[in-house]
């Protein structure tokens, strides 16, 4: 899958996504520090990648059902916690795995939440009925 990182992501994190053989690259790689939420989305839509950011509620104003966009590649939400040089590599190697096993997560939202030492990922937009 072709992911974005936002900036608030180590670049470290490119290499536990790669090894999934996700197609990765991060904001700073395109962008100076400090680029619009706006301008990171767009750029995520150009490239048709997934958008993974600690920053979620900056971004999901952008996309439905708060929005009319009709297509996205997808955002995953890192919610209600940090992620540390510590845990970044637990973090991502829930997120590549989770995400290899997708063919795609085009016009979904994912949240990433702590659970009991692990991490879950829940869907939150298209609710699952």
């Amino acid at each position: 899958m072709k992911i974005l990182l936002d900036e608030n992501i180590t670049q470290k994190s490119v290499f536990v996504l790669e090894k999934y053989g996700h197609d990765v690259i991060h904001v700073l790689n395109r962008f100076e520090a400090g680029k619009s939420d706006e301008d990171v989305f767009k750029l995520a839509l150009r490239e048709k990648r997934a958008l993974i950011t600690l920053n979620g509620k900056d971004f999901v104003v952008l996309i439905p059902p708060m929005s009319d966009l009709e297509l996205h590649y997808g955002l995953v939400w890192l919610r209600g916690f940090q992620v540390t040089n510590k845990t970044y590599e637990d973090v991502m190697d829930v997120i590549g795995i989770f995400l290899k096993n997708k063919e795609s997560i085009k016009n979904a939202y994912y949240a990433v939440k702590k659970k009991e030492g692990s991490y879950e990922i829940v869907r939150r937009y298209p609710k699952v009925i």
